[in-house]
Order: C-alpha cells, then structure tokens, then sequence
C-alpha cells in the first residue's frame, strides 16, 4: 500500500518553504475520472508540496508528479485539503521521493530562514522566467506585498512597475534582472518600484547570479533597499505633530509650517546669499476622480501623492500640504537646471503612483509651476509668483511644469 512508503508526518512538515514551480499531475478525480492537470506549488516540504488543483480529490487519492519537460517523476498521495484560492483547490501531497533529491531543492535551516526574515534589505529569488520563487519579509516591509501575493508573480506583469529616475519603465528595456540573466555578471541600481499602496518607492537595487552545479546561470538573487532615501527621523515627526504643524490627511507638514519655513528661507537668501528653490503642484483631473469615485478615492490618491513626493525628493527639501490638492515644496542650494530637474523628476514620478479602486487604477498628473525665492520678496509674493505659474501649467493642458 501506498500508505506504507510514504515518510511520516513529521517529515513532511518539516522545512516547509514557500516556492512555486510547475509540475504535471496524474491521477484520478473523486467522480473517477482520469486526469492529467498543469498545476504549481505553493509551498514544498522535504517529502511534500503544496499544489493548486482545478478539481476536487479525496484524502489518500494517488498521483503522479512531474516535473515537464523532464523525466523527473515520483508518487504521491493527497494528504490533506488545504482549502481554496481563486477558484483552485489546494492540497497538500505526500512524495515517495525526497524532493531535495528528485528536484535538487536545498531546504535552508530553520536558523538560516529566521536570519533571512530578519535583514533589513528585502530579498527575493527569481528563475530564468523572471518568476519570484522566495520573498522574505522585509521585502513585504518595503514593498507591502506578502509573500503569497508576490511567489509565483513575474517581475515583468504588472506588480510593482519599476522606472528609473526620470520615469522611464525597466520592466522591458533595462531590467536589472534581465541583464543579470543574460550576462551572469552582478549589477546595482537605483530605481523607483510601486507600492502596493499605489505611491513609489526609491530602492536600490543589488542583482547576483545564481547557479547550478555545471556553472550555468538559473536564475537570481535580488537585494534591495529603501532606508537610504527615505527615512525620516522619529523627532522630527514628533517635533511637528507635538506643534500642530502635520496635516492630517496625508502626514506631510501643513500650510502653516511651510508658510513659516518660507520665511526662514528668505531670511536666510538676505542674510547669507543662500538660495532656495520653490514648487507648486496641483493634481489634474482631481475634481473629476472625485465625482466619479468619491471622496475616499480622492483622499487615497492625495495620500499616494503626499508618499511619493516626500519618499522622491532629496532629504534636505520640505515636502508638505498647501491645501485641497495642492502640494509646496521648498528646496535649498539649488540652481535654476537644478529646479527644473527636481520638477521634472517629481512630475514623472506622481503620473506613475495610483491606486486601485476595484477593479480599476486609477492615476493623476501634476501641474507644476518652480521659481527661485528672491532675497528682496515677500514669502507671499514668492508663493503668489508659483502658484501663477503652477497655473499657467494647468491652463496649458497640465502634466507639465513651468519655471519662471
């Protein structure tokens, strides 16, 4: 019987780790039909998987596994029904076969897991498809997927979207992933990948190749972080939440702060000749997404904002709330280039953060307007000179930036 040579449950339990890669199962159904099915794991054990099936089995129900395109097969039997996920029942399944043997899988110590889960960079592990197969949680921390949402997803489907600093998309041209496949040869880059909240993230990025024992390239490690960019001191945050100084929406410092942080930097151009650069942003559209989606809508695109704003910018500059769907920015030791570099940046960035409603994604553009303070102005001259020219942006089209 087949009861009789599969390990015990201890064993299978054992080293369970998450993992997807496709396998073909053989077999008969509970209504006795024959069935051969593709299907992917979940998890896999030392002496089991855990694996999506479009069918119904019963408990001790004999398979087949194997791995497609190879001669890898072992059998094995339903041990226990997992439950459902997206239509798909999932099983867990006994193997005569050691799967560290059969699939040449190394299981890490239980050791070895909890030093993966405690890094503070995110790691995954990715197949020549690009497919995740491993994802710790500091890669959730940074990322806000979890691990089931993100093992067995391509790099490349739309999941988190990744671009460069001025915007442009890596997920086909430039892919730090692609190109470690390709060459076998490390590479780092500093990218920005979309949350699951909708806002973007600045990581970087760090790729090395994995290979088997022949020397050949079979897939990836990635290693990335965000505590460079984007991390802001606690104090500061309790200094402005203790003054009233937070908006409390989106968490940025409020009108009143930047209205004070204004005047500062024009005592410091006419005290100290130092200079400072200024930009306006409204948000297009906003009106419109709020009718048609309500005001949560609006609220979760002005918080996606408000993150990628403040996460985009360098960490000297004052990211903060003017009002409505107006954001100020207010930036030291810039030039008049250097001012309209930020913008652009900021303008790309914003046209790429969004929010899921649904079904549906939804995104927004920013009209900006950039000037440099002047040391003989007023703070309300120099914000009525932005403004203007924030407006200027929007009246011709919007999703640009004008400087003056």
């Amino acid at each position: 019987m087949m009861d009789t040579t599969l390990p015990s449950a201890s064993q299978r339990r054992s080293e369970r780790v998450s993992l997807a890669f496709g396998l073909e199962i053989t077999g008969t159904d509970c209504a006795g039909e024959y069935f051969t099915d593709a299907a992917k794991t979940r998890t896999v054990s030392r002496y089991g998987c855990c694996v999506a099936l479009p069918r119904i089995l019963d408990k001790h129900q004999p398979l087949q596994l194997r791995r497609p395109g190879t001669n890898e097969i072992t059998m094995g039997q339903v041990v226990a029904a997992m439950g459902d996920d997206s239509g798909f029942h999932l099983y867990g399944v006994g193997t005569e076969n050691s799967c560290e043997s059969l699939w040449k899988i190394r299981f890490s110590s239980i050791f070895r897991r909890r030093v993966m889960n405690s890094v503070e960079e995110g790691i995954s592990f990715v197949n020549r498809d690009r497919q995740i197969t491993y994802w710790n949680e500091s890669a959730e921390r940074v990322t806000g997927f979890s691990g089931s949402e993100a093992m067995g997803r391509r790099c490349f489907d739309d999941f988190m979207a990744h671009v460069d600093r001025h915007g442009k998309p890596l997920c086909g041209d430039g892919c730090p992933l692609s190109e470690v496949l390709s060459s076998g040869v490390s590479c780092e880059k500093h990218l920005f990948l979309r949350h699951k909240q909708g806002h973007r993230v600045p990581v970087r990025v760090r790729v090395l190749p994995s290979h088997n024992a022949e020397g050949e390239v079979i897939g990836a490690v990635q290693i990335f972080s965000d505590a460079p960019l984007t991390r802001r001191t606690d104090s500061r945050v309790s200094e402005l939440a203790q003054m009233a100084f937070l908006d409390p929406l989106t968490g940025l410092p409020n009108r009143r702060f930047l209205e004070m942080k204004v005047d500062q930097a024009l005592e410091e151009c006419r005290g100290f000749g130092r200079v400072y650069g200024l930009l306006m942003f409204d948000l297009d559209r906003f009106k419109q997404i709020n009718d048609s989606h309500g005001h949560n809508a609006g609220d979760a695109l002005l918080k996606a904002t408000a993150k990628t704003l403040a996460k985009g910018m360098r960490p000297v500059d004052v990211v903060g709330r003017w009002g409505g769907e107006e954001f100020l920015v207010l930036m030291p030791d810039v030039d008049p280039v250097e001012l309209g570099d930020l913008a652009e940046r900021c303008r790309v960035l914003v046209a790429g953060s969004s929010v899921t409603l649904g079904k549906e994604r939804v995104s927004v553009n920013a009209s900006i307007g950039a000037t440099i303070l002047g040391s003989d102005e007023s703070s309300e001259s120099a914000i009525r000179r932005v403004d203007e020219l924030m407006y200027q942006s929007k009246r011709s089209g919007g999703n640009q930036t004008t400087a003056g």
